[in-house]
């Protein structure tokens, strides 16, 4: 049985496959066969930062058209790849003639000691479903308040839906290990007094220019900087996982993992409430699926009223509106990233740039520290004044 690892994230562009892509590799140069399900849905940027471009997919096996034996791309990098892509979003529509062959086919997959499904960014069933079911769920996040408060949203979606593990989490793109540390820990403490979810810290990947250009020349940063320091930051995030682990056997057979993940896509997902308590008091704000812009902090009091309870009457258009905003950040944080690559392509090398930074500034920016009880009262303040 495999140890099967989720590795999520609450936003887009924190760098979540390229340490799903690294982790895998990493896993299976200490020897362990390794396989890497691209579970991401419409984005396949596996295929992008290894350079493979597979004909076949997940939704292939499921509409019989290929068996998964024939999909999986085997020996990329020292690990073996299946791609999910489209054929993730139609496992929720599965009947019971196809979830029994599909489960089957995964019990009849080679043996392997870890298989890591690289999620989308956000919250969605299948981000939710396979979080549920795995051994170990591995949450990337950056400093950014953003990163910070969709990490949340997420946690507490899992949370709603009977999620009680612990959670694995690394911090990525920071300035330094300090500004790391700040991080973890604020988010760290607001899970478990909101939630009671334990986070536990795997380690830090600091900002790397070598990041970018490993992208750019399409090869795993492990293997084409294994000195750099977000290698080095990686190498330590996969000991401190094994060494967590590693005694624990918490392998699952592939086929009960796909029904139980079913399981969940087929049932309604609860999401927290839009409405105030029938005390009167207010709810916290809800956390709508799949959004990027969870509610913000007290130090950007600006954004909260794009979440603010008051705007629920017009639900219908708010969530366009919500839905537009998403697709115009992923839109940009892609354009972003694909800037940064073709300046590494014309000239050679990136020069000051670093990852997750891409206007040119020569570091991220500073940490807001969140404050989520200081947010509501703000927000609760804000309306009271509106209301009078």
């Amino acid at each position: 049985m495999a140890k099967i690892i989720t590795v999520t994230s609450g936003k887009g562009g924190v760098g979540k496959t390229n340490i799903s892509v690294n982790l895998a590799v990493h896993l299976a140069q200490q020897g362990y066969r390794t396989c890497l399900f691209d579970a991401d849905l419409g984005l396949a940027n596996i295929n992008i930062l290894l350079g493979i471009y597979p004909e076949h997919n997940l939704e292939d096996v499921i509409d019989g058209r290929k068996k998964l034996a024939d999909i999986v791309v085997h020996e990329q990098n020292g690990i073996d790849i299946i791609p999910g892509s489209s054929g993730v979003a139609k496992m929720e529509s599965l009947t019971s003639q196809q979830l029994n062959s599909l489960a089957a086919a995964f019990g009849k997959l080679e043996a392997y000691d870890y298989l890591i499904f690289d999620t989308s960014a956000g919250i969605s069933k299948n981000v939710i479903a396979f979080c549920m079911n795995a051994s170990e769920v591995l949450l990337v996040i950056t400093p950014e308040p953003t990163s910070l408060t969709d990490a949340y949203a997420l946690i507490k979606v899992l949370s709603l839906n009977g999620f009680k593990q612990r959670v694995r989490v690394v911090v990525n793109q920071s300035k330094n290990p300090k500004n790391a540390q700040i991080a973890y820990t604020k988010l760290k403490d607001t899970v478990l007094k909101f939630l009671g979810i334990q986070l536990d810290p795997l380690g830090t990947i600091v900002s790397d220019a070598r990041v970018i250009e490993a992208v750019a020349a399409q090869k795993p940063f492990i293997i084409l900087y294994p000195n750099t320091p977000a290698a080095k930051g990686l190498k330590s995030v996969t000991a401190t996982l094994l060494e967590k682990t590693g005694d624990a056997d918490r392998g699952v057979a592939l086929d009960t993992f796909l029904k139980k993940c079913v399981d969940v896509l087929t049932v309604p997902l609860k999401l927290p409430p839009k409405k105030g308590r029938e005390s009167g008091q207010k709810e916290r704000p809800a956390v709508q699926p799949d959004r990027g812009d969870s509610p913000m902090p007290a130090a950007e009091p600006a954004q909260s009223p794009a979440t603010s309870p008051a705007q629920t009457a017009l639900q219908g258009d708010e969530t366009t509106r919500r839905l537009l905003e998403q697709l115009v950040e992923k839109v940009s944080a892609i354009s972003q990233e694909l800037s940064g690559i073709r300046t590494a392509l014309e000239q050679g090398a990136v020069a000051g740039l670093a990852p997750g930074v891409p206007d040119g500034r020569s570091e991220p920016p500073p940490i807001i520290p969140l404050d989520f009880e200081a947010f509501l009262a703000a927000q609760d303040a804000g309306e009271g004044k509106a209301a009078s």
